[in-house]
């Protein structure tokens, strides 16, 4: 090791409480009820540059499906924390996919410009994989053609993430159940 920099990251959480399985319809749904929220404390994402505070969460599980797939669209959304959980939104997204349908994703989120109130820039890219369900075998944050960034990032805030999945055609079939969700954080 080079000493340069602290090495390695630190749990911020880990939950193997099943979640309660999502049956997805056409409107966002998260994945993590049933689960302990999954928070970022305030003042966590606060460095930038050469050293940029950073985040990775990783989620998996199983799922379902009918004889005929339909496409996902799986994100991350972000609301921020106050006295408890906010109730789930998509309307803070952090990244969307493209359509798809895959089982377990690894998110890494950055903090990419630091500004005062909720102007800070976070990127999050991630990998979704799903074997013997998509032909692909994964998908990626951001969709094609899309910008990896979220610019509204209160850093004295806390937030709860919420990973969400959109069905393209809501079937009971079609089922997500999360077997487990980690946080690790980089600062």
């Amino acid at each position: 090791m080079s000493g340069y920099q602290p090495v390695g990251s630190e749990v911020l959480y880990s939950s193997y409480a099943q979640a309660t399985t999502s049956v997805p319809a056409a409107a966002a749904a998260t994945i993590t009820a049933g689960m302990p929220p999954i928070v970022v404390p305030a003042g966590y994402m606060k460095n930038v540059g050469s050293w940029s505070s950073s985040l990775r969460l990783v989620v998996g599980g199983t799922m379902t499906v009918t004889a005929t797939i339909p496409t996902w669209l799986w994100g991350l959304a972000a609301a921020v924390a106050t006295t408890s959980a906010p109730a789930f939104s998509a309307s803070t997204p952090l990244g969307v996919s493209a359509a798809a349908a895959p089982p377990s994703a690894v998110y890494d989120i950055g903090l990419r410009a630091i500004a005062l109130g909720a102007a800070s820039t976070l990127v999050t890219v991630a990998q979704i994989q799903s074997v013997g369900v998509n032909a692909a075998g994964e998908v990626t944050i951001p969709a094609a053609n899309t910008a990896p960034t979220m610019a509204t990032w209160d850093t004295t805030q806390s937030y709860v993430l919420w990973p969400y999945i959109t069905l393209g055609a809501a079937t009971a079939g079609n089922t997500v159940t999360v077997h487990y969700a980690k946080l690790y954080g980089e600062n």
